[in-house]
């Protein structure tokens, strides 16, 4: 047995080895695969086959004695007692009836109460609420145990670590230079320092210390006499306290738990919509508020102002009961909740007023309170300071030049947030980014030293920084972000117009200018189950065949 076992490893082994590399073919079946089959819904726990299925639908016929009478249902009585021993209290509740009860030696103190028509169950959660006396119920068999500390482990299952994050916006008009220079024992310096002077700007910055949070949580609610122990590499929460305390401690653990575990599907579409002439001042949302799309004017969207710097309340409050009217003709950036969960119908919409580039569409999952940042794009480096040291000696005069690089970000981020409440509306902290880096040569005159020519760094930007609240499964739409280019094209008649002098005749140039503006849409879903999970790869299964179906260039 042993020899033919290992000739079944051995034989795969050699297969895979002579293997070639997968083909761009078999990689797509091999997802296509995979998705299907994270798609397929898992089966029941104990799944019946088809004989036992058979076998239950059309049972044999036989006779059967009939049943004995169902189990009784809990017997009900009245308790009225004063100033009692709590041990005789507890033996009397549950005398002529069918539960046990262990009473430690050690449970002492008097209870008066006077309940009515309360069963055996409900009478020692009534006991335990006022008198905090702790018990187990394990089958009929009650236990109860004295108002004396108790040490209970808790497991909790979260990261270790602790993360950081920060969003950073802001907007520069200028800077102010310093420069300087000195030296010593025989060698001389220059250098200068920058001041940014800026306008605007909004910064912010989570901390996520899940583990310190929770060690200071649990030592207020324990107070001076309990203990708490918490170790994150195991997950394990060892507390000490009293039986009323430790209930406490246990609500509160489940309440965090509940939170902190659920998580968000996030799905983005960056468009880029090319005005047509008629919307040259931007997009014209309220030809939405048809009856057909709706949107939500009383939304709490945080807006960020790029001119003065202020954080408006919400939308319904900035443009008034006027909103329909206001956010066709404003350019500045606002977002909007609307009352869809359909990208198409969006999409449909913008392409009705200007051609529709997709630039970027992520999805991402993120949990509860936790930020998530995605990045595509690319970092080049350039010369941001160049400066030159001069050693004197006795050979002469060494400079030794120096160069600072800089990387800079040339692509598309995305930056989010979410925030679940109890009813499943989330408030979504959002900051996207679409910028685009070139190069640009600058000739400077530094007098005596000569002209300078730099290759320095030239960054277009398009970014918002906003707080909106959504329902689950809306889409939020973030625009006002726009931008204009100017096209120089020129036609000459072949041969003659590029004759010099006289091609000045057979030609014409043209100036030809384009407004565009930026349209973030963002689709948050709630993952709060397994089926979630599965509809979401089922929806990605039908984008796979649908990318499939469409004809491939050679």
């Amino acid at each position: 047995m042993m020899k033919r076992y290992t000739l079944m490893v051995a034989g795969p082994l050699v297969l895979l080895g002579c293997a070639g590399p997968l083909t761009p073919r078999d990689t797509q079946q091999a997802i296509r695969q995979e998705v299907a089959q994270a798609a397929q819904p898992q089966p029941a726990p104990h799944a019946m086959t088809d004989a036992q299925a058979q076998a239950a639908l059309l049972p044999p016929l036989k006779l059967e004695l009939p049943k004995g009478a169902a189990e009784p249902a809990e017997p009900r009585f009245d308790l009225a007692v004063n100033g009692a021993p709590a041990q005789d209290v507890f033996m009397a509740i549950v005398s002529g009836t069918r539960y046990s009860m262990l009473v430690h030696p050690e449970v002492a103190g008097t209870i008066s109460a006077n309940l009515r028509n309360v069963t055996v169950p409900e009478a020692m959660s009534a006991i335990r609420e006022l008198y905090g006396y702790d018990y187990t119920m394990d089958g009929k068999r009650i236990v109860v145990r004295p108002l004396t500390p108790q040490t209970r482990i808790f497991k909790v299952n979260y990261l270790a670590g602790a993360r950081v994050g920060s969003s950073d916006t802001r907007v520069i008009s200028g800077s102010v230079s310093a420069s300087g220079t000195g030296g010593a024992s025989g060698t001389t310096g220059s250098g200068s320092s920058q001041t940014s002077l800026e306008t605007s700007k909004i910064n912010t910055t989570l901390n996520s210390d899940f583990w310190g949070e929770l060690k200071v949580a649990l030592e207020t609610i324990v107070g001076e006499s309990g203990k708490v122990i918490l170790s994150p590499q195991s997950g394990v929460v060892v507390v000490r306290t009293t039986p009323r305390t430790m209930r406490d401690v246990e609500h509160f653990l489940k309440a965090t738990a509940s939170a902190v575990e659920r998580q968000v599907m996030l799905e983005a579409k960056i468009l880029e919509v090319q005005l047509n002439d008629g919307y040259q001042t931007g997009i014209n949302w309220s030809v939405l508020h048809n009856g057909q799309h709706k949107y939500s004017s009383g939304a709490n969207t945080g807006n960020f102002d790029l001119l003065t710097g202020a954080v408006s309340g919400s939308l319904a409050d900035a443009l008034g009961s006027g909103l329909p009217a206001a956010a066709g003709t404003t350019s500045g950036i606002f977002g909007l909740a609307f009352q869809t969960k359909s990208f198409a119908a969006l999409i449909n919409f913008l392409e009705t007023q200007g051609s529709v580039h997709v630039l970027s569409s992520p999805r991402i999952a993120a949990l509860n309170n936790q930020q998530a940042v995605l990045k595509v794009g690319t970092d080049d480096f350039f010369v941001t300071n160049v400066s030159t040291t001069s050693n004197t000696g006795g050979a002469g005069t060494t400079t030794t030049p120096s160069v600072t690089l800089q990387p800079f970000f040339s692509g598309i981020a995305l930056d989010i947030t979410p925030q679940i409440d109890e009813k499943g509306r989330i408030t979504l902290h959002i900051r996207p980014s679409v910028s685009v880096v070139t190069e640009k040569i600058k000739n400077i005159d530094a007098g005596q030293a000569g002209k300078l020519t730099l290759p320095l760094a030239s960054s277009a930007v398009s970014e918002t920084d906003s707080v909106v609240q959504v329902e689950d499964g809306r889409i939020v739409a973030i625009g006002g972000m726009m931008k204009q280019s100017f096209d120089d094209s020129a036609n000459r008649v072949p041969g003659l117009g590029r004759v010099p002098l006289l091609g000045y005749f057979f030609g014409n140039t043209s100036q030809s200018s384009k407004k565009s503006e930026l349209v973030i849409l963002i689709k948050p879903t709630v993952i709060d189950s397994q089926a979630d999970w599965q509809a979401d790869a089922e929806a990605t299964q039908a984008r796979l065949d649908k990318l499939e179906r469409q004809p491939q260039t050679p």
